[in-house]
């Protein structure tokens, strides 16, 4: 009965603190302009250079991204930094890039408001992949100790084996 209390405790309290952060995390956008920055025909281009890059082999992906960020193109760059698949430290810079970008949340700039959405989605990403980086180190250091506690239970064994 105690556990459960405790586990439904956690359970609330860690909820609220995600809801906390979600909460920071939509208040931190990126700079704010007034009409449209990125209009039907760019977020066209935008979205089929996601979907080549996604496509692409490693090289090629490499060289879109290489291009991206010397054109200074801060939109491209962020959306192919801030991939499913993409590292910590790339998801960083996209996050770097998505701030760089002017943006109108209205409903009269679905480009922008897609940015803005990438941006929320980069910043969950980024921490789901920290999280699970965490867990994984927690995780092999369990394992260690585990293995340490087998190796102590073994020799304690072998210990009684011997005295009897």
């Amino acid at each position: 009965m105690r556990i459960g209390i405790v586990l439904l405790l956690t359970t609330l309290i860690t909820g609220c603190e995600f809801q906390q952060q979600l909460k920071e995390m939509y208040e931190e956008t990126p700079n704010v302009v007034t009409g449209c920055h990125i209009g039907d025909a760019r977020l066209s281009g935008l979205l089929f250079q996601e979907r080549s890059y996604l496509t692409a082999n490693g090289t090629l992906q490499q060289e879109m991204l290489h291009n991206a960020i010397k054109a200074k193109d801060h939109p491209q760059s962020a959306l192919l930094l801030s991939q499913p698949k993409s590292s910590v430290s790339d998801l960083t810079k996209s996050l770097q890039y998505y701030k760089q970008q002017g943006t109108n949340p209205s409903k009269e700039c679905p480009g922008d408001r897609y940015l803005l959405l990438r941006h929320a989605q980069t910043k969950l990403l980024l921490q789901i992949n920290q999280y699970s980086s965490s867990l994984r180190k927690e995780n092999l250091e369990l394992r260690k100790k585990i293995e340490a506690l087998t190796q102590i239970e073994q020799e304690i064994s072998r210990d009684r084996e011997i005295a009897q």
